[in-house]
């Protein structure tokens, strides 16, 4: 393997790293967004909630890194990696909001979860986890193409 697909990956894997402290942070404070008096959060507050959270972080990252294959299909090569323009931050910011409103509304639907009364909600999907991926996936790209001495050893 030569030294550029060496920092090619590890920017992913810093990408991915990013992106799960990220969401772990956004899911815990997220949550006390939901209702946890209803099916079927209800009086399991203790083993949904590390469950939830754990597993929600772990596909929020898995979503992140498909993030990364997408833009690599669009863009027909991994080397944007490197160096990430306006147009790659987009690309993750609509792929974050499509992803998301499939998500909540499949979670909706099939009655995962219910929002809580401090949940702002569009068109019956929370605001926050519409805009997690978006957000969480962006920063994360974005603090990894700022951090350069990880990728430059």
């Amino acid at each position: 393997m030569n030294e550029k697909n060496i920092k090619i990956l590890r920017k992913i894997i810093m990408i991915i790293l990013f992106g799960f402290f990220f969401n772990l942070l956004w899911e815990v404070a997220h949550s006390l967004l939901y209702d946890w008096n209803s099916p079927p959060l209800i009086n399991d507050i203790y083993v949904y909630c590390p469950r939830i959270i754990f597993f929600a972080t772990l596909f929020d990252a898995v979503w992140i890194f498909t993030f990364i294959l997408w833009n690599s299909l669009i863009r027909r090569k991994f080397d944007w990696l490197l160096y990430p323009q306006k147009r790659d931050f987009i690309v993750f910011v609509g792929i974050g909001i499509i992803q998301a409103i499939f998500i909540e509304l499949f979670a909706v639907i099939f009655n995962q979860w219910e929002y809580n009364q401090f949940m702002p909600v569009i068109f019956g999907i929370g605001l926050t986890p519409l805009i997690q991926l978006a957000l969480t996936s962006s920063l994360s790209l974005y603090l990894s193409s700022k951090i350069q001495w990880i990728t430059n050893t």
